[in-house]
């Protein structure tokens, strides 16, 4: 599939079925693209799935097992993660206030800023090129974010 292929309202005499399917298989590759490409290029040396724990945790404390669940990993490779992260000093274990017998996963102050670097790399790095398209292109773009952000908040209401 070529990239004006996806631009196309039918793609070769296709049908829309045909252009759905071929979008719902691009969607992921070119994103996970994206974060292969950032991860190579960011000045600091992370995982997809520690910046994707960074990131759960920048938004509060959490299990153990909830991360494992929310990044579809096993406990122990979860927990051999939050390991390293903690001897990087981005992560620690606090008690849980609801419960004393199980421990929470906190970001720490450190971690918190090595994430917002990380956004501000991954900003810097896109706005570059971004910033090189056309307006036409740039307001396209916004609208696929917004559309994105419809379609992920349909399947995730759709698992609840």
């Amino acid at each position: 599939m070529e990239r004006g292929d996806l631009a196309m309202g039918v793609i070769d005499g296709g049908t829309r079925g045909r252009q759905l399917d071929e979008i719902a298989e691009a969607l992921p590759q070119r994103a996970s693209a994206l974060s292969r490409i950032f991860l190579t290029r960011t000045s600091i040396c992370v995982s997809r799935t520690e910046v994707g724990v960074l990131r759960i945790l920048s938004a509060g404390p959490r299990r153990i097992t909830e991360l494992a669940a929310i990044e579809r990993v096993t406990q122990p490779a979860i927990t051999l993660l939050v390991n390293r992260l903690a001897e990087r000093g981005w992560v620690e274990r606090v008690s849980d206030p609801t419960d004393g017998r199980a421990v929470l996963v906190s970001l720490t102050s450190s971690g918190a800023d090595a994430f917002a670097q990380l956004r501000q790399e991954y900003r810097q790095m896109l706005h570059a090129e971004m910033a090189m398209l056309c307006d036409e292109d740039v307001d396209t773009l916004a609208r696929s974010v917004e559309i994105l952000d419809e379609l992920i908040e349909r399947l995730t209401e759709r698992d609840a």
